[in-house]
C-alpha cells in the first residue's frame, strides 16, 4: 500500500481496484456467519449419539480446516497478487471462502438441532463449543481483513506505523486449539472404555481409528494446536499502487 502526502494536503492511501473489491466482497461474511450463530435451531427427531456424533462432527471440522488453506491460498493468487482480476475473479474467490465458512456453520445447526439426551448433552455442548471457536477466529480474522483493506488510516493507526511511501500490512489467521477439546478428548476415552465394557467390539475398533488417523495426519489435527496456519496479506506498493511523487 502506498501513501503519499504534500504540504497542507491529506494523506492518500493506494490500493488496487481488485484489492478494494475483495474488501467489500468480504464485508458481509462475519455477520452472517455471526447472525447465523444467534438464530433459532429448530429441533428434530434426530438424537444426538454421543461417540457417533462426535466422531461424524469432528470430521466435517478436520475436512473444513483442511480445505480453509486452499481458500486463502487461492485469494493470494487469484486476488490480491492478481492485477487482472475482476469482478467475476474476486466474487469466484470469496464464494470458495464462504463455502468453507458455511461448512463450520451448517456443522454448527446439524449438531444443535439433535436431541441431545442425559448421556449426550456434555458432548453435544463440546463439539458445538469447537464450532463456535473456529467460527469466531475466522469472523474475527475477516474483520480486521476488511478493515485494513478499506479503512488503511484505521488500520495504521491501530497498529502505531506512521504513513510511508512504501507500506506492508499482514493479516494473519491464526487458529488456535479450542478449549473444548482436551475435554472431548478424556469424555471419548470414557465413551469407549463404556462401549468395551458393552461388548461393542467393532464399535470400539472403528472410533479408536478413527481418532488415531485425526491424530496422525499432518493438516491441522482436532487434537493439535491449529498455529502453524498464519496466513499473511500483504498490502505494499509493488501489489496495491503506483508511488505519487
Amino acid at each position: 500500500m502506498n501513501s503519499t502526502k504534500q504540504p497542507g494536503l491529506e494523506t492518500i492511501y493506494l490500493l488496487a481496484p481488485q484489492i478494494v473489491a475483495l474488501g467489500r466482497a468480504l464485508k458481509p461474511l462475519s455477520k452472517a456467519a455471526r447472525d447465523a450463530l444467534r438464530h433459532t435451531v429448530p429441533q428434530t427427531d434426530q438424537p444426538f449419539v454421543a461417540l457417533d456424533d462426535l466422531v461424524r462432527h469432528m470430521g466435517v471440522i478436520e475436512h473444513a480446516l483442511s480445505a480453509l488453506g486452499s481458500r486463502l491460498d487461492g485469494l493470494m493468487a487469484e486476488v490480491i497478487q492478481n492485477g487482472e482480476a475482476d469482478a467475476l475473479v474476486v466474487g469466484r474467490s470469496v464464494g470458495r471462502l464462504e463455502q468453507v465458512l458455511w461448512e463450520f456453520v451448517d456443522g454448527y445447526h446439524d449438531a444443535k438441532a439433535c436431541q441431545a439426551g442425559p448421556e449426550s448433552v456434555e458432548a453435544q455442548a463440546l463439539i458445538l463449543g469447537v464450532y463456535r471457536h473456529h467460527i469466531e477466529s475466522i469472523c474475527t480474522w475477516l474483520d480486521e481483513l476488511v478493515t485494513t483493506v478499506l479503512s488503511p488510516k484505521k488500520a495504521l493507526d491501530l497498529r502505531g506505523i506512521k504513513p510511508s511511501s512504501d507500506i506492508t500490512l499482514n493479516v494473519s489467521l491464526n487458529m488456535t486449539d479450542p478449549p473444548e477439546m482436551s475435554e472431548i478428548g478424556s469424555l471419548v476415552k470414557s465413551l469407549l472404555a463404556q462401549a468395551e465394557e458393552a461388548a461393542e467390539a467393532a464399535q470400539v475398533a472403528q472410533v479408536a481409528q478413527t481418532f488415531a488417523g485425526m491424530a496422525r495426519e499432518a493438516k491441522p489435527g482436532i487434537f493439535s494446536t491449529i498455529g502453524a496456519m498464519a496466513f499473511g496479506l500483504g498490502v505494499s506498493g509493488a501489489i496495491f499502487g503506483k508511488k505519487h511523487d
